[in-house]
């Protein structure tokens, strides 16, 4: 059967001028969805173009201390709008996750080399370098988280900081300098809650964020770090919980800022709500849409 004319290729916006071998189109690198066939041809569509020309959201995949949490994992899935700032990411994670905004946050674009944040170091003050750190410096309130004043402490002379409120997502993602770079936010710099940033594709335009996939219960502020959800997940599992279990088990449904009054048992420690995070963006942004 002769396919050649039911074949589809990519055209020039301005020209018409067919991606063929050897004639390769290179995409708008803000949009990446038209394509020309070289400079000129760019340069004279950009007038038009730019009115509608707009870099798609990014899907992020966000988990909580892979390599210490597990069974199961803890992440969620965002499409976030390019054009948002880090700390509007920050906002968005903490409702994601379930946290309660109590600590301070930073993001980090970390040094491939070093190793990251673990538990283990978790009272060692000394920093190690990252690529550039984008911090907090006032919470939406008039008031720091209540582990801000650390935040001079954790400075390292060789990292560049940025306040997160200043810096949009597309100027780290798309900037070539930082391809690569793991990308990490952190919360709450006493139990170190780490959470890996990766950037798993791209998807239309929106104005707001949206979760589209996760896993796991969030997880419980001043816990004690991943070594203590472990344990506290292991007091729910277990059989014939004894004194300290059952007491970490009451604390967890009854006092802690963001506990879950129905505990964790019968496996509800991989239970997560994508509806309800989604309305809670929503009324973060001030929109009005169901979800289900």
């Amino acid at each position: 059967m002769d396919t050649s004319m039911s074949e589809t290729h990519d055209a020039c916006a301005v020209c018409g001028k067919v991606e063929e071998e050897g004639n390769k189109l290179n995409k708008c690198a803000r949009c990446n969805a038209r394509s020309y066939c070289g400079k000129a041809c760019q340069t004279k569509d950009w007038a038009v173009h730019k009115k509608t020309c707009k870099r798609p959201n990014y899907i992020l995949k966000v988990t909580l201390r892979p390599d210490d949490i597990k069974d199961p994992q803890v992440y969620r899935t965002l499409s976030c709008p390019s054009d948002s700032t880090f700390e509007a990411l920050h906002e968005v994670l903490q409702v994601a996750f379930t946290w309660a905004s109590t600590y301070t946050f930073d993001f980090k674009v970390r040094d491939p080399t070093e190793v990251a944040c673990i538990a283990a170091e978790e009272e060692n003050d000394t920093q190690e370098q990252s690529i550039m750190k984008l911090i907090q410096s006032i919470k939406e309130n008039g008031r720091p988280g209540i582990d801000f004043k650390h935040n001079s402490s954790r400075q390292h002379p060789q990292t560049p900081e940025k306040q997160a409120s200043k810096v949009k997502l597309w100027e780290v993602l798309d900037k070539p300098q930082y391809k690569g770079m793991p990308l990490e936010y952190e919360y709450d710099f006493g139990d170190c809650w780490t959470h890996a940033i990766e950037l798993v594709g791209r998807s239309e335009v929106t104005g707001y964020f949206m979760c589209t996939d996760g896993q796991g219960h969030g997880v419980a502020e001043d816990v004690g770090s991943a070594r203590g959800w472990e344990r506290l997940k292991a007091a729910y599992r277990a059989a014939r919980p004894d004194k300290e279990q059952r007491s970490k088990m009451r604390w967890y449904e009854m006092q802690t800022s963001n506990g879950d009054r129905e505990g964790l048992g019968n496996g509800r420690e991989r239970s997560w709500a994508k509806g309800a995070i989604n309305r809670r963006l929503s009324d973060l942004a001030g929109r009005t849409q169901s979800f289900t």
